[in-house]
């Protein structure tokens, strides 16, 4: 013990001096060691899943605690090492230590024998450590868009997270980053005084083969949360220990989680070790966020939010069925303590199997949550990688943000899917709130990297707007809306509202608006530039059929395409002269038949073999002043400024030749919308929005619309016809 007050002190001896104001120490606030002492209720006070169920415990035996909530950890800082690499079962001698300077960790370090090294920092305020993984700024935005900047105000775990100074590399993964204790913040605001505890660990752990000096990390973790707290004060708390309804004890004192204003925004500005990569999921409405280097070994994560209602799923359930295979298989029963039901530790929101255990279990909750409450929550798990190709993979800094308000959804970045040109990503939740009446509301929202996504889709410049579709497994069915894809200081953001959680766990899927999948020089079609018009002549073998399911259009490309299950083939309104002729090998036996035509079969008991492309003839030329019948309410379609036609430089010649002329048989996409929901239209002129929807007042052919290529060059793009 007198190491550990001689490090204290020295420690405290380094800090540098400051500003912020201090809350003086409480008289009597040393607190005796004595029996854990609950608080009494408090409707003011926010309960977690695992307090509110412990109020409800069934009467009946053989239940067990089923609940998707974040566990809480202990937000102090501290060091273990161990014998055991990383991965291997069994404590091989380990120790601990509240500094790196204790000289039983200095020992073990020196030791080759301790091959497993693990740190818990706790975040503070850079005010009192700069060089360290602390929060720098915490900003309350007003809806009118004045700041009020919070002040560090009471630093706790003083005596058991006293924190040490930086010793991280960067290169070599290796040493200590800085630490402290967790701190109280205080907005003033109009007279009104609100604290906020700001609980944030960046954790990690290191395999360190045969004692090498290089550290190499197979976990790392952040985990940072805001909460409005309220103070219960009694001699009986002891700094440290772990009471029911306490977020945190410090001596005399048990800070207790309130509810958050409406329509408040908050800015954090988070200095990290560069420990932490990749990609963070979590609790936030409409973020907006950006990185920016602080030095070799630091970075600084700048991230704007509002809070978003977190839908809590937990219920009391017999232990039987699917139950008992969930308790066997995530080891959850093991955490049980003696007792007629077993009281146990639930899943993280974001645990590599949430989803999966949530869906096993759906029916069981009745479709209602337990609890919904606003939350402000970063985190990033060894287990959320990146699914990106290896090209577009980013091992440095953070990449990216993903948060829902669902009770449960993947780990890690979303899902890249190259045939569809969509990022992924899946999440479930209760249809109905706590009442089991009032709908729950989907949000979703991603902040990511400019250059990754351009990355990940191709594009050397990104589109004003991205597709959102939200797909219901089991019943397929799918819903869009069209969202602006915003940008601040090289990062992108976007966020989709107002879609409803079903039984079935869906899919959120971003599509920018351009994207074409890219295909090899070997397998591309050749382009037709002579023949104005022509239909490019397919792959060999293969055949491209238009799938329609209501305003949904899916293209099938194959030497025997057929539609998915619900989809019909869209009957194409060409003429048949103007449409690719396709001849096929028809075999039965030794006896042989060419088929030729746009949808070749095969009589009844051949069987189709190659098919051959048939060169398809020029389309005839279309009159110069032909334009399509559009509706009344949609704008012509202009020609890109400098093309000819236009009035500001009438008659420039184009770069890559003559303007395409105007196709009447092109198929023109409008965008419908229908208050917040919006959805597009895909077809012939004229194109009409169902029942129920208006047009949004944008003309086919402006680069950027939805729907439309970004290319104005690119041919059946429907344009102003050049003034004869």
């Amino acid at each position: 013990m007198s190491i550990v007050l001689l490090t204290s002190g020295l420690l405290l001896s380094l800090l540098p001096t400051s500003t912020f104001a201090v809350d003086p120490v409480q008289p009597g606030s040393a607190a005796p060691n004595g029996p854990a002492f609950t608080p009494p209720e408090d409707p003011e006070v926010i309960k977690d899943a695992r307090s509110i169920l412990r109020a409800i415990e069934p009467s009946s035996s053989n239940n067990a605690m089923v609940y998707f909530d974040q566990n809480q950890v202990n937000f102090k800082s501290y060091i273990s090492l161990e014998k055991q690499s990383a991965g291997q079962a069994g404590a091989g001698g380990a120790i601990t230590c509240l500094t790196p300077d204790d000289p039983k960790c200095v020992s073990a370090l020196a030791d080759s024998s301790f091959q497993q090294i693990k740190y818990d920092v706790a975040m503070g305020s850079c005010d009192a450590r700069q060089i360290a993984a602390c929060v720098k700024s915490l900003t309350l935005v007003k809806e009118d868009g004045t700041k009020v900047k919070a002040d560090p105000v009471t630093r706790i775990y003083s005596k058991t997270s006293p924190g040490w100074a930086s010793t991280f590399n960067s290169k070599t993964n290796s040493g200590y980053p800085g630490s402290d204790g967790p701190w109280i913040w205080r907005i003033n605001d109009g007279g009104k005084s609100t604290d906020y505890l700001i609980l944030g660990l960046v954790s990690a752990l290191f395999n360190r083969p045969n004692g090498v000096s290089t550290w190499d990390a197979s976990e790392k973790s952040l985990r940072l949360s805001i909460y409005p707290v309220k103070k219960f004060q009694s001699a009986m708390l002891v700094e440290g220990a772990g009471e029911t309804g306490c977020l945190a004890v410090d001596t005399g004192v048990c800070y207790q989680r309130i509810a958050f204003a409406s329509n408040l925004r908050f800015a954090l500005d988070l200095r990290i070790p560069k420990v932490i990569t990749g990609w963070l999921n979590g609790r936030l409405e409409k973020p907006v966020a950006y990185t920016e280097n602080y030095n070799d070994d630091y970075s600084e994560l700048i991230v704007e939010a509002s809070p978003l209602e977190e839908i809590m799923t937990g219920k009391w359930l017999a232990n039987t069925g699917a139950v008992s295979r969930y308790l066997d298989e995530s080891r959850r029963g093991l955490t049980a303590g003696v007792g007629k039901n077993l009281d146990i530790a639930g899943v993280d929101p974001d645990d590599q199997s949430a989803v999966r255990y949530y869906s096993s279990m759906a029916t069981l909750f009745n479709n209602t949550a337990l609890t919904n409450s606003l939350t402000w929550r970063l985190n990033t798990t060894s287990s959320g990688a990146q699914s990106f190709a290896t090209s577009c993979q980013k091992s440095d800094g953070v990449q990216g943000i993903v948060t829902s308000n669902a009770s449960v959804y993947e780990p890690g970045s979303p899902k890249w899917d190259g045939n569809e040109g969509a990022l992924a990503y899946k999440i479930a939740a209760p249809t109905y709130k706590p009442d089991g009446k009032t709908e729950n509301v989907g949000r979703y929202a991603f902040t990511m990297r400019a250059d990754l996504i351009k990355c990940v889709y191709g594009m050397e410049k990104l589109p004003a707007y991205a597709n959102i579709e939200v797909t219901y497994d089991g019943s397929g069915e799918k819903k869009t809306a069209t969202v602006v894809l915003g940008s601040n200081k090289e990062w992108v953001n976007l966020h989709a509202d107002n879609f409803m959680y079903t039984g079935a766990p869906p899919t959120v899927s971003v599509k920018l608006d351009g994207w074409a999948k890219s295909t090899s020089a070997a397998t591309k079609a050749p382009s037709n530039t002579g023949n104005q018009g022509a239909a490019p002549a397919p792959a060999a073998g293969k055949v491209t059929i238009t799938c329609i399911k209501g305003s949904t259009k899916k293209l099938v490309t194959g030497v025997k395409p057929q539609c998915p299950s619900g989809y019909k083939m869209q009957n194409s309104t060409a003429p048949a002269a103007q449409q690719v002729q396709v001849t096929v090998t028809c075999t039965k036996g030794t006896t042989k038949k060419t088929v030729t035509g746009v949808k070749p079969q095969c009589p009844a008991g051949y069987k189709m073999s190659a098919a051959t492309p048939v060169k398809a003839p020029s389309a005839p030329a279309q009159p110069a002043a032909q334009q399509p019948n559009a509706p009344a309410d949609m704008p012509a379609p202009q020609a890109p400024a400098g093309q000819p036609g236009t009035p500001n430089q009438p008659g420039q010649p184009q770069p890559n030749g003559p303007a395409p002329q105007f196709d009447p048989n092109a198929d023109i996409t409008i965008t419908c919308t229908k208050g917040a929901e919006s959805k597009q239209v895909t077809g012939k002129s004229p194109v009409q929005c169902p029942s129920g929807y208006q047009m949004k007042p944008m003309g086919p052919g402006h680069p950027g619309a939805p729907g439309q290529p970004l290319d104005p060059f690119q041919p059946g793009l429907p344009m102003q016809p050049p003034k004869q």
